[in-house]
C-alpha cells in the first residue's frame, strides 16, 4: 500500500476529528501537569483529569462511531493508534518528571513503540504485510489512562501490601508484554511464510 492511498477515502470525519482531539489533548495534559507542579494551583489538577477523561472517551468513542456511522477509512485506522502512542509517551514523560512515575516504564513503553515501528517497516518492505493493531493494543492505552489517573490523583491506597500505583503499573507492563507476544506470534510466521515463498 502506497502512502497515498491512505487518503484516497473520506479525510475528515467525526470518528478522525475525535482522534485528531486526542492527540492534540495529550500536549495539553503536559502542560497543565507541568503547571501543577510549579504552582501548587488544585485548578490545574481538575484540568489534568478533565483532559484525561476526554483522551479517553475519545479513544473509546472514534472507532466505535466510525463503525455505527460507516466512516471507518484508512486514515482513521493508521490516526488511531498512532493518537494512542502520541498521547501515551506524552503522558507518560510528564508524570516521570512531576509525578513519581517510574521512568523504567517509559523506557519499556518507549523501548516497545521503536521495537514495533522498526518491525512494522521491515515487514512491509521486505514481505509486503502490513501490520495492524491487535486487541492488546487498545488494552494497553486504557491500563496506561488508569495509571496515569492514579499518579496525578497520587492514590496511595493498598490492598494486602500492594498500593493502586504498583497494581496499575503491573497492569500497563502485563498488557505491553503480552501485546508484544502477541505481535511476535502473529507476524513472525507471516515473515517467515513470506521469505520461504
Amino acid at each position: 500500500m502506497k502512502i497515498r492511498e491512505i487518503f484516497q477515502d473520506r479525510i475528515i470525519t467525526f470518528s478522525n476529528l475525535l482522534t485528531s482531539v486526542r492527540i492534540i489533548a495529550g500536549p495539553f495534559l503536559g502542560y497543565f501537569i507541568y503547571k501543577e507542579s510549579q504552582t501548587g494551583d488544585a485548578r490545574y489538577l481538575w484540568y489534568e483529569v478533565i483532559v484525561v477523561a476526554i483522551i479517553i472517551i475519545s479513544d473509546f468513542f472514534d472507532g466505535f462511531l466510525a463503525r455505527l456511522m460507516n466512516q471507518v477509512t484508512k486514515l482513521g485506522q493508521y490516526l488511531d493508534p498512532m493518537a494512542d502512542k502520541l498521547a501515551g509517551l506524552i503522558a507518560m514523560v510528564f508524570l516521570v518528571l512531576y509525578k513519581g512515575f517510574p521512568l523504567w516504564v517509559l523506557i519499556v513503553a518507549l523501548t516497545r513503540e521503536v521495537l514495533a515501528v522498526a518491525a512494522g517497516i521491515i515487514l512491509y518492505t521486505r514481505v509486503d504485510v502490513e501490520v495492524r493493531p491487535n486487541i492488546f493494543g487498545k488494552f494497553c492505552a486504557a491500563s496506561l489512562a488508569l495509571a496515569g489517573t492514579v499518579y496525578i490523583l497520587n492514590c496511595e491506597y493498598s490492598l494486602m501490601g500492594v498500593t493502586i500505583k504498583d497494581f496499575s503499573i503491573f497492569l500497563v507492563i502485563l498488557l505491553y508484554v503480552l501485546g508484544g507476544i502477541l505481535y511476535i506470534k502473529s507476524y513472525a510466521g507471516y515473515y517467515l511464510d513470506k521469505k520461504k515463498a
